[in-house]
């Protein structure tokens, strides 16, 4: 059953889901719904890097207590991440895209008006938990509208959304800070923000059928399913991701890609500031280049993925050059004029945006191998892996930085991504395809 030729375009509103293959324009109307949704989630979680300084003068806290709060947000993000991903396969994609959104908005207006550091903490704590639900959503919802999309695009589309999440943090920081000073007004902003989105995605998302969801994996998986999935229900098959040992090594891939993606979300406005004593808009603004050619490359690498048919060898490359600017960066001298920094942080960006839509195509066609009803199941490993780094990132920066200064840091966060490229030869599929087999298996458009 297709959607009605002539009926009116939200005439898909009227049902509780779509029961109904999308057409083409929907399709794209519901993947910019899961675009806008998961930017403002990401934005509500990364204001704080831009105006970091802020709170510890205004609370009169060191960088070290500020790292045990953010690495307590990561296993609070990873608790959220097991309990909660379990729910985007049983009960669908919409209400874990709706709820994280509300609630950060609510939490963010009650930071606005936290009296103290550790009100504050909590609050944050509490805002890691509902993101790390909205996580698995969103990468199994995306994956649920593009079939037929070349893998990579897909989801070159949630790291768009990742992207405008981490840009507006610190283009609305730039934007404001000089009208506004102080890190109150950026929580404020971010709640006003928050609940305008979820009211609009509550009113206009919602998810596909189980039926048609199930038809769309039959008819246009590229692996095949397990063997013994005919004699299982759906849910208890997509357990088979948990027994997988190549799985579960595949997905330490994020814990060392997360770690330099928060150094540069988190920290990077923070180091700008410390190390080359740059006013914090002025540092926001600097971040702000390194996420808008990000945001371009990330299409590039995807197209270029889906091309090619190589997810690890995009992947590998993205690492491998990310590394090597972070070390280039790393040892610029203090009194580095500023066009410097943004050209270095441009090409940062650049070659990062070659990580992550290739590995996810890869780790989504690995998980699909295994079972293609555990999807959501296999990125939940991920949101549950990630705050590892977090962990790592949180309580060994601020002290590496303490005792060894900025740049120390920043080349370990080169090395982490050079860990990234060694590690995505787990997953499946081939480092290099001919052109004969590239020609005969290159994905077409969305329809």
């Amino acid at each position: 059953m297709t959607q009605p030729r002539h009926s009116a375009f939200f005439a898909y509103l009227r049902g509780k889901d779509i029961d109904f293959v999308p057409s083409p324009h929907l399709r794209w109307w519901l993947l910019g719904l899961i675009v806008l949704g998961w930017a403002v989630e990401q934005y509500e979680g990364l204001k704080t890097g831009p105006v970091l300084v802020y709170i510890l003068a205004e609370f009169d806290k060191s960088l070290v207590e500020w790292g045990y709060v953010a690495a307590a947000g990561g296993l609070v993000y990873s608790a959220g991440a097991a309990i909660l991903s379990r729910l985007a396969d049983r009960f669908g994609r919409r209400p874990l895209m709706i709820w994280p959104v509300f609630c950060y908005a609510v939490i963010s207006a009650c930071g606005a008006l936290a009296p103290s550091f550790y009100v504050l903490a909590l609050l944050g704590w509490a805002g890691s938990f509902m993101m790390a639900g909205m996580n698995p959503a969103v990468h199994a919802a995306s994956r649920d509208l593009t079939p037929r999309m070349g893998r990579a695009m897909a989801y070159s589309w949630v790291s768009l959304a990742f992207t405008i999440g981490a840009l507006m943090s610190t283009m609305v920081a730039a934007q404001t800070l000089p009208i506004w000073p102080g890190w109150r007004s950026q929580y404020w902003i971010a709640a006003v923000l928050g609940g305008i989105t979820a009211l609009v995605i509550f009113l206009f998302y919602r998810d596909l059928s189980p039926r048609i969801r199930g038809r769309i994996v039959q008819e246009y998986a590229t692996a095949e399913p397990a063997p013994e999935a005919h004699v299982r229900s759906h849910y208890d098959d997509g357990r088979i991701v948990y027994r997988t040992p190549r799985l579960w090594l595949l997905s330490f891939t994020i814990v060392f890609w997360s770690l330099t993606y928060v150094s540069v979300s988190g920290y990077v406005p923070t180091y700008l500031v410390q190390h080359y004593h740059l006013e914090p808009a002025r540092a926001a603004g600097i971040t702000s280049y390194f996420w808008i050619v990000f945001m371009g490359s990330v299409f590039l690498s995807g197209w270029l993925s889906d091309r090619l048919r190589v997810r690890k060898s995009i992947t590998a490359f993205g690492g491998v050059s990310t590394g090597l600017c972070f070390i280039v960066g790393a040892n610029l001298p203090l009194g580095t004029p500023e066009h410097l920094l943004v050209l270095i942080w441009s090409a940062t960006g650049f070659f990062a945006g070659f990580i992550y839509p290739a590995w996810c195509a890869l780790y989504s066609e690995t998980a699909e191998s295994i079972s293609p009803h555990g999807v959501g199941r296999a990125f939940g490993i991920t949101a549950t892996l990630g705050p590892i780094a977090g962990l790592f990132l949180n309580l060994g920066l601020p002290r590496v930085v303490q005792h060894f200064g900025w740049s120390t840091w920043m080349m370990i966060a080169g090395a982490c991504c050079f860990g990234a490229a060694v590690l995505v030869s787990f997953g499946q599929g081939p480092w290099w395809v001919s052109k004969a087999a590239r020609r005969s298996s290159v994905a077409p458009s969305l329809p």
